[in-house]
């Protein structure tokens, strides 16, 4: 179980992950949450053979958000690259103990994580090495 948090704003890089989820090697259940989200991306993910979505429209309650969390073995953070912008849920996410599954769009950020064993980075825009990283923890949850 992965989640996906928050709304869908232009530095998020929801193009990569769409793609990583066509080239599932295994089923994955995937919660998102938040507002604004895009409807015919969410259609279309419920479409694909190997993904059970669970979507949890927002904004959500902090309540709501921890059982989020809870629910995952990681949580997925998926920037476009070269964007800077500080994630509040990098910081939840370690703050909750749930492992982080991060682009390296930041090299501050990536330096910070560097080496974290709760941390499964990828390479920003890249949904082939995205996919691995969720067949990963589809066969083995961090």
């Amino acid at each position: 179980m992965v989640c996906l948090v928050g709304g869908w704003w232009p530095y998020k890089d929801i193009d990569t992950i769409d793609a990583a989820l066509t080239r599932l090697k295994e089923p994955l259940h995937l919660i998102v949450t938040g507002h604004p989200l895009d409807e015919q991306v969410l259609q279309r993910w419920r479409d694909l053979p190997g993904l059970r979505l669970h979507a949890v429209p927002g904004p959500v309650t902090d309540s709501v958000l921890r059982l989020v969390f809870a629910a995952a073995d990681a949580t997925l953070v998926s920037r476009r690259p070269g964007v800077a912008k500080e994630s509040g849920l990098v910081m939840d996410a370690a703050r909750l103990g749930v492992p982080l599954i991060v682009s390296d769009h930041d090299p501050a950020l990536t330096a910070r994580l560097h080496g974290q064993p709760s941390v499964l980075p990828f390479p920003a825009g890249d949904p082939d090495a995205l996919a691995d990283v969720l067949h990963s923890v589809v066969c083995q949850p961090p």
